[in-house]
């Protein structure tokens, strides 16, 4: 029987780093393919930051160092955070709706001084009864032993567990170890699927 709603954060309650690009085109003169093609070439230093190994300041201090884009650090991170306060349309409305039901847990790959200012901006995120990040958990989703620690931080069975995340290998993690999950596309689309499932009325 499922007694919790895990969901992630970042491109299903608020939007997360996958947004930047568009911010950054006009201001690099540089197209959006071109910059989402070098953070997926620099992808393990972004792991890097978000299992907690590096600061921000570090992260985008190495990442324009690589790059060699014409933005300082300061503008580079004031991007992030016009990004990170957008919500995604809806999402949060079905979590409420749900809480009257279950346990809610925020399970987000994400980096520590992107998550104070989230969680300062968007009050909403109070209603989840536990939070986990990535830099705390010194792993990320794909690695399935993530899971492993927060099933034990709440004391949950992987049966009792439905994970809603964007990421198709995150659901795959999930369910390597028992936890059913859904993948998110738009609130829309979430809520018929939660329907479909029995799992919201």
């Amino acid at each position: 029987m499922i007694k919790y709603i895990m969901s992630d954060l970042s491109e299903v309650i608020m939007q997360g780093y996958m947004g930047v690009g568009q911010e950054l085109s006009p201001i690099l003169n540089i197209p959006v393919e071109e910059i989402e093609l070098e953070k997926t070439k620099n992808f393990p230093l972004f792991i890097k930051l978000m299992e907690g190994k590096l600061s921000e300041d570090e992260y985008i201090k190495k990442f324009l160092e690589i790059t060699k884009w014409n933005i300082s650090i300061e503008d580079f991170k004031n991007v992030v955070r016009k990004v990170l306060k957008k919500k995604i349309p809806g999402t949060i409305e079905i979590l409420k709706e749900l809480k009257k039901y279950y346990k809610l847990v925020l399970l987000s790959d994400n980096v520590r001084e992107w998550v104070d200012y989230i969680l300062n901006v968007n009050k909403d995120l109070e209603i989840f009864d536990y939070k986990f990040f990535s830099y705390e958990l010194e792993s990320i989703k794909e690695d399935n032993i993530t899971f492993v620690k927060v099933l034990g931080k709440i004391k949950a069975k992987p049966e009792e567990v439905f994970f809603i995340d964007d990421s198709l290998e995150n659901i795959k993690s999930a369910e390597s170890i028992g936890i059913t999950g859904v993948q998110f596309t738009t609130a829309k689309e979430l809520e018929q699927k939660l329907k479909e499932k029995l799992i919201l009325k």
